[in-house]
């Protein structure tokens, strides 16, 4: 029983939701099973820990049913019953905390029983809640055009055959407005997220049909809507990466209009920060500063959590940022700060790596090394920013055959990885290429080598730590 459907269910309940879903499972009007009341008082029992010797189905049987052999498929049935209470629970909490999917639903029944005295209240109501409201996200605009269509509709039924007495410019208007911005917004928000994943993972879509709307877009239209405007800017970050001026003023809106954004100003920082590292990559090294002081936004808004946890990928760039500043001090405050806010089932791993590569970048390559040993990721590519880490402090630490050794064994292990990316690999074997051509021309004091190493790096394009690579190999030219 442990691992049914129904426990993992119930093991997502607050204490709160454990007990209105009691009071749901005894209400007649839910349900008239009492054995499928008896069963669910035996479960709640052992909430929240669920142990699986105290509800195994043989002794949850015994007690529902005392003196019965035991019949699995009676259980079963009763535990299916069950859980089928616990889907309609979620869907009636979730819809009652929607107060305008509720005020939607009760529309639609107010209208088919023609009672327009109450459709009248509740729509000017919903409409008046809208304007009140300061996020303007997805929902709302979504809420605009539902209600717009019911004004529209509600206005046809009781003017029938008199087009004149509702099909005037403002209903019109105000609903070809509502009805644009949100199909707008949603194919905006669509194309952007697209952008995103066919450059992070390399795939191919078709985007002509995105392509053909925005070469209609008009940004001064839309000076009311300030999401979409939002989300053309992040679009423009990937259609014209070079206009610069796009991103500045993508960040001043976000900024100005913080408070309207909701949940959704997470992903529109995450999209300035690709777009800092995207220029970093052609070389613009302005926007190394300009990431930091994104991530620094961040921070102080509040604004980088996800499910109330620090992200790794967030930890992680900030620490790398930081150390390339040569911003040591606020680096360390920052790891012992925040450490706690990694989830837990990565906190350790990454509280290390941190801590490792800032000892790195100070020349504390033992210290690196202690760090980094205490760091036993689960992650594939943690795991591999670990390998690139040691082959760094192996560098500094001259051990010219460890490190090549090394490099070895990240090399095959980079090969016969069957789940990572190909642009992931490709990264990865840039970096062991380079690093072990690094290493054998400072072996060699080999400087003529070293030069030609240099030119080959110019000409190939950006990969991981190349800058760092690029850095060393100067050294040896000098």
């Amino acid at each position: 029983m442990n691992k049914s459907s129904l426990i993992e269910a119930l093991k997502t309940f607050s204490p709160r939701e454990m007990k209105e879903f009691s009071e749901f499972v005894s209400s007649p009007f839910f349900n008239k099973n009492v054995n499928v009341i008896k069963l669910f008082e035996l479960i709640k029992k052992n909430y929240p820990e669920f142990e699986p010797l105290k509800i195994g189905k043989e002794k949850i049987f015994a007690k529902l049913f005392p003196g019965k052999p035991f019949k699995d498929s009676t259980l079963r049935l009763l535990m299916y019953y069950l859980y089928e209470l616990v889907e309609k629970f979620l869907a009636h909490s979730r819809f009652n905390s929607d107060k305008f999917r509720h005020k939607e639903i009760l529309l639609e029944e107010l209208f088919s029983r023609k009672l327009f005295k109450d459709y009248e209240k509740i729509i000017d109501a919903a409409n008046k809640e809208l304007d009140e409201l300061k996020v303007k996200d997805n929902s709302y605009y979504r809420n605009r055009y539902l209600f717009a269509e019911h004004k529209l509709s509600y206005l046809a039924e009781i003017y029938m055959g008199k087009y004149e007495k509702y099909l005037t410019r403002d209903n019109i208007q105000l609903f070809s407005d509502n009805i644009t911005n949100f199909y707008l917004f949603s194919v905006l928000k669509y194309y952007a997220i697209t952008l995103n994943t066919m450059y992070l993972y390399n795939v191919k879509v078709d985007t002509a049909v995105f392509e053909n709307i925005l070469l209609n877009f008009n940004i001064e239209h839309f000076q009311n809507a300030p999401l979409i405007v939002i989300y053309y800017r992040v679009i423009m970050l990937f259609v014209k990466p070079e206009d610069e001026e796009n991103y500045h003023k993508l960040k001043e809106m976000i900024i100005k209009h913080e408070d309207e954004l909701g949940e959704s100003i997470g992903d529109f920082y995450i999209n300035m920060e690709n777009y800092c590292v995207r220029c970093l990559r052609m070389g613009k090294l302005k926007y190394l500063e300009e990431s930091f002081n994104i991530y620094e936004l961040e921070l102080k808004k509040n604004t980088y959590q996800i499910h109330g946890y620090m992200p790794n990928s967030f930890f992680s760039s900030m620490v790398v940022t930081a150390s390339k500043l040569k911003k040591f001090e606020w680096l360390r405050n920052f790891i012992m700060d925040y450490k706690d806010e990694i989830h837990e089932s990565s906190r350790e791993a990454y509280y290390y790596y941190g801590l490792a590569f800032l000892e790195n970048e100070e020349g504390n390559y033992e210290k690196a090394l202690e760090s980094l040993a205490r760091s036993k990721p689960e992650e594939v590519y943690l795991k591999m920013d670990l390998r690139i880490l040691q082959s760094r402090i192996y560098y500094g630490l001259v051990w010219t055959l460890p490190l090549q050794s090394l490099l070895d064994t990240f090399k095959k292990t980079v090969q016969n990885n069957k789940f990572m990316t190909d642009m992931r690999k490709s990264q990865y074997l840039k970096f062991i290429k380079y690093t072990n051509q690094l290493n054998n021309v400072r072996y060699k004091e080999d400087k003529a080598a070293a030069e030609e190493l240099y030119i080959d790096l110019e000409k190939d394009e950006y990969f991981a730590y190349k800058l760092w690579i690029v850095d060393e190999v100067k050294k040896l030219t000098e």
